[in-house]
C-alpha cells in the first residue's frame, strides 16, 4: 500500500481524521532504550536535596519546586509554625472557643426552660462579661492545656469528661429546671473540653462509660 503524505498542519490532520486513516499507514517505532544524555529531574532533585527525608523527631517538611525559564530549579521551603512555639495563641484559641461554647449552651438552656423568649444580648453579657466563667476557663486552659499530651494529664481530662458528663445527665433528668439552667452550661463546657483534649480512644471510652452509666440508671438522653 502506497504511503500517504503526512499532514503538514492541523487543518490537514483534521481532514485526514474525518476521511478515516488506515491504522496500517501509521508509522510504528520502538522507543529508544538509551539512557538520557542530560540530567533528569531526579538527578536535579538529589543535587538540591529536595528528596531528603527529615528524621523521625522532626515534622515532615514541604518543599515548593520552581523550574526557571533557563532550566534551573529553585526550591522554596515554607515556614511551618510549631504549636509549641506559640503557646499563647493556642491558649487564646481554646479559651475563645470554650467561652463561645459556654454562651451557646446558656442560650440553649434558656430557650428550653425560660418562660419567655430569651434575648441574646443580655444572655451574652451575663455569661461572658458579668460572669467569672471566662476567667476560670482562661485559668484552667492556661494551666492544663500546655501539658495535654502528658499521660498524667490525659487521666485528668478523662476523669473530668466522665464526671462532668455523668453529672450533666443526672442533673438534666433529676434536678429542677432552675438548677439545670445553672449547672448545664458549665458541665457541658467541661465535658466537651475533656473529650477534645483526650486521645480519640480515651474519648470514645469516656463517652461509652457516660452512656453506659446513664443507661444503667435509666436516664434519657433526649
Amino acid at each position: 500500500m502506497a504511503s500517504q503524505e503526512a499532514p503538514r498542519n492541523r487543518k490537514e490532520r483534521r481532514a485526514r481524521a474525518k476521511q478515516g486513516q488506515d491504522p496500517a499507514d501509521i508509522p510504528l517505532a520502538r522507543p529508544k532504550q538509551q539512557a538520557p544524555k542530560g540530567k533528569t529531574l531526579l538527578d536535579l532533585a538529589e543535587e538540591r536535596q529536595l528528596l531528603q527525608r527529615s528524621n523521625n523527631d522532626s515534622p515532615a517538611s514541604f518543599t515548593t519546586t520552581r523550574i526557571n525559564p533557563d532550566g534551573s530549579v529553585t526550591a522554596e521551603v515554607p515556614q511551618i509554625i510549631d504549636p509549641s512555639a506559640t503557646p499563647y495563641l493556642d491558649v487564646f484559641l481554646y479559651t475563645t472557643s470554650l467561652i463561645l461554647l459556654h454562651f451557646t449552651l446558656t442560650l440553649l438552656v434558656h430557650h428550653q426552660y425560660a418562660a419567655e423568649r430569651p434575648a441574646v444580648l443580655p444572655i451574652f453579657l451575663s455569661s461572658t462579661v458579668f460572669s467569672p466563667a471566662p476567667w476560670l476557663i482562661l485559668l484552667l486552659v492556661a494551666l492544663l492545656h500546655p501539658q495535654a499530651s502528658n499521660p498524667y494529664m490525659q487521666t485528668i481530662f478523662a476523669g473530668m469528661a466522665i464526671f462532668a458528663g455523668s453529672w450533666l445527665v443526672q442533673a438534666s433528668n433529676d434536678d429542677p429546671y432552675l438548677a439545670v439552667m445553672k449547672k448545664a452550661p458549665a458541665l457541658g463546657t467541661l465535658w466537651v473540653w475533656g473529650i477534645v483534649e483526650s486521645r480519640w480512644d480515651v474519648a470514645v471510652a469516656c463517652l461509652m462509660i457516660t452512656g453506659g452509666w446513664g443507661w444503667w440508671k435509666g436516664y434519657a438522653f433526649w
